[in-house]
């Protein structure tokens, strides 16, 4: 079966580089000097997060059912409950349980779960890919029916095992210290992941197709490197609008947005746009968390602060 859409994401040079498959040897990416760059964006808190969401937020993604409707989650240390808020921060109440927030994910471990996304065939993907450590051999994801924001208890449908194939070591060396990651997004039923780097600015690609053999149980899937890009800060956060056309990006302080005419085109052979942005109280981000609210804007949830942010793309020019 062909890896549909693990070629869309390309390296940046000084022109569009297109990728060819998800074997693709890896590419590395500038994105060269920013010309007359705006001044940063100054965030607005548009909401304090609820009960339950406000634990360490580390991944926020709309719902597919249900517009209005925000899925996120907690990092490690945090109970194994996906939680379902609205833009004004409030958790959704269960029926199950009156007012403990969240829904119960029965048969998943929180080792450290660092971002949220949702596939074309309605599946939450719950992505344990924090690997602060680097050490990490149990990195996966657990596929959930979305359920209703008000159920309090639903269970996965499968795990899917993952490891870098480029990750010399367990742990891996001080210097290489690569292979922490935050930042997932999908494309149709194909999920992608941006790591954090700690030893430089880059973040590199790779991608679990959707695939038999690639969502096999069971087995630890070895993803190879697509590409890499210097995003100018370490990469926290991710997500891709519904229809596959526009990428959002996000940084302790910088946000990227991605956008093309059709998925059958790299996203670098379309507009790039890109801006700073600082928080309210003049301090250092916290965020880890971005996605796409509608057409127009994108929201940012900050761990350390516990709020969401309202971005219109409109305040994020091109490059």
């Amino acid at each position: 079966m062909p890896k549909a859409h693990c070629s869309v994401f390309a390296a940046l040079a000084s022109a569009a580089l297109c990728l060819s498959a998800c074997s693709t040897s890896p590419r590395a990416a500038s994105p060269g000097a920013l010309v007359a760059e705006p001044e940063p964006f100054q965030l607005v808190e548009l909401a304090k997060l609820g009960a339950g969401a406000n634990l360490e937020v580390s991944g926020i993604v709309r719902s597919h059912r249900d517009p209005t409707i925000f899925w996120t989650l907690g990092d490690s240390e945090n109970p194994n409950r996906i939680y379902a808020i609205h833009a004004d921060g409030k958790t959704a109440e269960s029926v199950r349980y009156g007012k403990e927030p969240g829904t119960i994910i029965g048969n998943a471990i929180d080792c450290d779960w660092e971002d949220i996304a949702l596939d074309a065939s309605g599946r939450i993907i719950i992505c344990d890919v924090g690997n602060n450590s680097n050490a990490r051999a149990d990195l996966c994801f657990y596929f959930v029916p979305e359920p209703e924001p008000t159920e309090g208890r639903t269970s996965a449908l499968s795990q899917v095992f993952i490891r870098y194939a480029d990750q010399p070591s367990l742990p891996a060396p001080k210097d290489n210290f690569n292979y922490d990651a935050e930042a997932v997004y999908n494309i149709d039923d194909d999920i992608f992941i941006l790591t954090k780097h700690r030893s430089d600015t880059l973040t590199t690609l790779y991608c679990l197709p959707n695939t038999p053999t690639d969502r096999a149980t069971g087995v630890v899937h070895a993803l190879s490197p697509i590409a890499t890009f210097d995003a100018l800060g370490k990469v926290t956060g991710a997500d891709a609008s519904p229809d596959g056309l526009h990428l959002a990006v996000l940084t302790y302080g910088r946000i990227w947005v991605f956008d093309r005419t059709s998925k059958s085109q790299s996203f670098f052979e379309g507009t790039v746009r890109s801006r700073r942005f600082l928080m309210p109280d003049g301090k250092s981000s916290d965020s880890e968390s971005i996605c796409f609210e509608n057409e127009t804007s994108l929201l940012i949830a900050d761990e350390g602060r516990a709020a969401l942010y309202r971005v219109p793309l409109s305040e994020i020019p091109v490059r």
